[in-house]
């Protein structure tokens, strides 16, 4: 020992097996604060039960979509895959004032100013960390229509009036999406007030595969359902011939199908009805106690094929004739002229299988028709829907790093991504180690 050893102080260093494992335990922390992060952000695929694009025009289309509980959602979109930059809100909070989104069945979105003839992408952002994409794992997509004023038709708007299960009240706060063969839907909304009217017009709507107006024909089939804000449906099978307006106001009731094909055997307003038995005469239409819009109602039934059928319509002018069946026992009458708004009775008289007469009376109202006087109640304007099918199989989806601009309100839309971004906690965990080593070494 040499002298200086006595008075100098000796500085303690840390052991170094202690050093070390101070250096591991610091990088494993901040490791599993970064990777936390990171994991915190993956969102996976979400299941809708139905994605539609609706009311499709040159400048513009709405996304409708359907989910099993409620939740509030946006749509980011863009003409770029993987690369949807801009956003739109559900219509129901953009017009709200409250500062979160709502939680909702059914969504729907406008997508304004778009450019003709081009295509677009978009993928629905849930607020539970979730994105909305194609079984594929790809953006949903659709191509606007090039500009054709010149081929829109000179065709009657679509419209009817829907009420509640009560027959009283109307029913609002719904959707009325149209379809017409391979073409895109056509959709609009029953408004919280009102009585009830819709109207779609029917003079722009695409075919799907060439993006061209459809041309429609007085045979065509044509789908309407009828949507509520609880997501519960109803369907109408018509023909354009009986769209403008419907034959009868409708009652809504949850999965009940109406139908109004004059091809139909029997033309029924509630499909779901006991079967008829052609044996037996009938009044198939209008149903009792309907609602009918409009100043001659469509009268029609069933009999013994070949039969006469004695018919009158009892109101404040009564009208009576004699008719006979077709060979498949089909019978239908027109009145010779308009009746007046009120209650009326039909009365039948003809026989059975067995030879006896048999007597059937059927009472019915006539209302006032809505909608055909320039009343147009909701946002369609002719433009339209391509449905997919999602695929209820969740799965992690690829990566979604769109950026996304700030919009002008109060509520937050940040999108998720997918994925975990690996590199950067890579790299901040060999810089951690580094900095443990000189802090060691420095010891």
């Amino acid at each position: 020992m040499i002298y200086s050893d006595l008075y100098v102080h000796k500085e303690n260093k840390l052991p170094a097996t202690i050093g070390f494992l101070l250096v591991i335990f610091i990088t494993f922390i901040f490791l599993r604060f970064y990777l936390g992060l990171a994991g915190s952000s993956k969102a996976s695929l979400k299941v809708a039960k139905r994605v539609e694009i609706v009311n499709l025009s040159p400048t513009q289309a709405s996304i409708f979509w359907q989910t099993d509980q409620k939740e509030s959602g946006w749509v980011v979109y863009g003409d770029s895959e993987d690369h949807e930059s801009k956003i739109i809100l559900d219509e129901k909070d953009l017009s709200s004032l409250e500062d979160q989104k709502g939680k909702y069945l059914t969504h729907l979105v406008t997508l304004k100013e778009l450019v003709p003839g081009k295509k677009y992408f978009f993928k629905i952002i849930t607020d539970d960390n979730k994105i909305i994409v194609q079984p594929d794992k790809k953006s949903f997509s659709f191509k606007t229509p090039k500009t054709t004023l010149n081929s829109l038709q000179n065709i009657s708007p679509a419209f009817g009036r829907v009420l509640s299960s009560n027959s009283i009240d109307p029913l609002i706060n719904s959707y009325i999406i149209l379809s017409v063969k391979n073409s895109y839907s056509l959709l609009t909304q029953i408004k919280p007030t009102g009585d009830g009217s819709w109207l779609i017009p029917l003079n722009q709507i695409y075919s799907k595969d060439s993006e061209n107006i459809q041309t429609i024909s007085d045979k065509d089939k044509i789908i309407v359902e009828i949507i509520t804000s609880d997501g519960e449906g109803l369907t109408i099978t018509t023909i354009k011939s009986k769209i403008s307006p419907l034959p009868q106001t409708i009652i809504f009731s949850k999965n009940q199908n109406f139908s109004f094909i004059e091809d139909d055997n029997v033309l029924s307003a509630f499909t779901s009805l006991d079967t008829v038995i052609k044996d037996q005469p009938e009044i198939i239409y209008p149903k009792e106690g309907s609602l009918i819009p409009g100043t001659i109602p469509l009268i029609k039934g069933i009999a013994l094929p070949l039969s006469d059928i004695k018919i009158t319509v009892n109101s404040k002018k009564t009208f009576s004739a004699i008719i006979k069946s077709d060979s498949k026992g089909n019978w239908s009458y027109l009145i010779p002229e308009n009746l007046e708004l009120g209650p009326h009775v039909i009365t039948i008289r003809t026989k059975n299988k067995e030879g006896n007469e048999i007597k059937k009376i059927r009472k019915f109202t006539m209302i006032a028709q809505q909608g055909n006087e320039g009343r147009v109640l909701g946002t369609a304007t002719g433009e339209p829907t391509i449905i997919f099918t999602v695929t209820p199989k969740p799965t992690t989806i690829s990566v979604y790093n769109s950026a996304i601009p700030t919009i002008k309100t109060k509520i937050s839309t940040t999108p998720p991504v997918t994925g975990s971004n690996y590199s950067k906690t890579i790299f901040s965990g060999f810089a951690l180690i580094i900095i443990g080593g000189g802090i060691f070494l420095a010891f």
